[in-house]
């Protein structure tokens, strides 16, 4: 039998960075509270002390120096900027041992106390963590940090369930919750109300009489109240957003509506506008108002009958229901996604008549907002649609047959809900697994180090991918229903179409084209600004070249190159998917 000699371990030598001979060891230690309250703000002073007395106290430490950082959540990294520089110093040998209170007070998140503390180890720099006894450079602290920080996050998100619960029923009370900034009042911190600012309430009421009796639009207004050198609530420039914002707030007819917008997560704190996912409050009369109701109801009647933007769902666009102008709300910029606008040429002795075009709105109150969006002019436009329309009209059966062809043909070919099913299969075989994991690691049945980080690690990554999958199915399966209503409203469309065009009919418009879009990008992702593209609402499009002299009325100019334009190929393709039908062309040809 082979002698085996066994060399007794060395206890001094357990962590590499512990003192050796006389080097002190290099110590820190993080403290972290969440809000900015008096007695949180004590406990905050109270860390600093604490630890500062404790670290120089020990011979072998050398003190390096407190980070901290105050009135922050530990959910996200992101947005502690004491936490990122104390990380960097230990990166770059600074620090050799970062002490913290607790797993939570170093980061409630599991995957950002995992990766950081993974890190740190890999640059031979130890964690304590003192309320556990945790130094994250022994090996079995790899399970514990896993489990005590999962119990952090999980202790985080139910704290904020339970804030969210109380939230919910202050609102049902109909108290005041959020933020009570609005321009016009000031909040009265002794009696929890809106009072109203006597300095700013007469502009509230002018914005309004403008809107209301004088017909001023929002872009108008902001224009007046800059220059009147009337300051903002925010300091900024007065913008049609704002004004728009003020136009439609609530409370300025006394009433108060609550959870407008939500948090989807405590980890990412990520806020999106509530359109109906969750509960909305609204008490009226809730305070004093500015200005009467009668008032506020025709703003938003007003509000209503101008609107010209697009609303857009996940299949489609949307137009809504009353527009000044044909092309109101129907041409898009490509590059900034804003709406174009109609505008005309100043009056001269050298061109007597005005010519009128349309251009992005973004550009239009910045210059440098949009710089590579180009304007186009209006019969340019009327004359592209008419003969688009007239082709479609002479080949509709044709057309429609490809189009309800092409669109079966993705539809067959896609079967989302089996794969969805397949996937939720094997997500639920995986999450099984990693219960075993954990398991068999409680139980000490697997390497506490090298087995139980690999197998995580695998796992938890195949399920992030099947979750995306799932997701991305999920959406195409959506876009596969809208497809399919699609089919029976693209035979009565081509079947009731009259005969051919001699003139732009806005009706006609009306009922063929989703949308313009003016600017495109190549293969390479470089920009376009001469390019166009009428997008029909059977999910066709036709592109088609601005000229030079596309704000002008050159009908010469234009004539020649919509002819060539309308002899290059043509796709058919799901707006909204991006997913291509066919690969049939058409080419147009035009007697002028």
């Amino acid at each position: 039998m082979t002698k085996v000699e066994i060399i007794a371990a060395n206890l001094k030598n357990k962590n590499n960075n512990i003192t050796i001979a006389n080097k002190k060891k290099r110590v820190c230690a993080y403290g972290r509270v969440s809000t900015d309250d008096e007695e949180q703000l004590t406990s905050y002073n109270s860390q600093i002390k604490y630890y500062t007395e404790k670290i120089k106290s020990n011979p072998d430490w050398e003190f390096v120096g407190i980070y901290a950082d105050e009135g922050i959540s530990g959910t996200q990294v992101k947005n502690r900027s004491e936490f990122k520089r104390m990380i960097d110093d230990a990166l770059n040998g600074k620090i050799d041992m970062i002490i913290a209170k607790s797993i939570s007070r170093f980061a409630r998140n599991t995957l950002d106390t995992l990766k950081y503390v993974r890190e740190l180890r890999e640059h031979n720099v130890d964690v304590y963590f003192e309320k556990k006894n945790i130094h994250t450079l022994e090996l079995d602290s790899e399970m514990f940090l896993t489990l005590y920080s999962a119990f952090a996050q999980a202790e985080s998100e139910s704290t904020s369930q339970n804030v969210k619960l109380g939230l919910k029923a202050m609102m049902k009370r109909g108290e005041y919750v959020g933020s009570p900034d609005c321009y016009g009042y000031d909040w009265n911190k002794e009696t929890k109300s809106l009072d109203i600012n006597e300095e700013q309430v007469e502009v509230v009421r002018m914005i309004f009489n403008w809107y209301v009796n004088d017909g001023l639009g929002c872009r108008r207004i902001a224009n007046k109240l800059e220059e009147m050198k009337i300051p903002s609530y925010t300091g900024a420039r007065w913008s049609t957003s704002s004004v728009s914002n003020m136009i439609h707030q609530e409370k300025y007819v006394g009433d108060l509506l609550q959870n407008k917008s939500y948090t989807i997560s405590p980890i990412t704190h990520k806020v999106v506008k509530n359109n109906g996912e969750k509960e909305k409050y609204y008490v009226k009369d809730h305070h004093t108002p500015i200005i009467s109701r009668d008032i506020w109801n025709k703003a938003q009647e007003i509000s209503k009958k101008r609107s010209e933007g697009l609303t857009f769902n996940k299949n489609n666009y949307q137009s809504r229901e009353t527009r000044k102008y044909a092309f109101s709300s129907k041409i898009k910029c490509a590059f900034c996604g804003t709406n174009y606008c109609r505008r005309h040429s100043s009056y001269s002795k050298k061109h007597p008549t005005y010519n009128i075009y349309w251009s992005c709105f973004k550009k239009r109150e910045h210059a440098d907002a949009c710089p590579d969006s180009i304007g186009i002019s209006e019969k340019k436009l009327e004359e592209t649609f008419v003969m688009i329309y007239n082709d479609i009209i002479k080949n509709k059966h044709k057309t429609k047959d490809a189009l309800i062809n092409a669109i079966k043909e993705v539809i067959n070919d896609n079967d989302y809900q089996n794969k969805i099913n397949d996937l939720e299969k094997q997500k639920e075989i995986l999450e099984n697994r990693l219960s075993k994991i954990i398991d068999m690691e409680l139980d000490d049945n697997i390497d506490r180090k090298e087995m139980f980080i690999k197998k995580e690690q695998e796992v938890l990554s195949q399920l992030s991918t099947i979750k995306n999958e799932i997701s991305n199915y999920q959406e195409l399966l959506e876009e596969n229903k809208g497809l399919s209503k699609k089919i029976k409203s693209i035979d009565e469309y081509f079947e009731n179409k009259p005969t051919t065009l001699k003139k732009f009919n806005r009706e006609a418009f009306e009922n063929m084209v989703e949308c313009i879009i003016v600017g495109d990008y190549d293969n390479e992702g470089n920009k376009l600004p001469k390019v166009a593209r009428f997008v029909l609402k059977t999910g066709k499009e036709y592109k088609f070249e601005i000229s030079k002299n596309s704000n002008n009325n050159n009908s010469n100019n234009d004539k020649n190159e919509l002819v060539q334009l309308c002899t290059r190929n043509v796709s058919f393709f799901n707006s909204s998917s991006k997913t291509y039908f066919s690969s049939f062309t058409c080419s147009f040809y035009f007697i002028l």
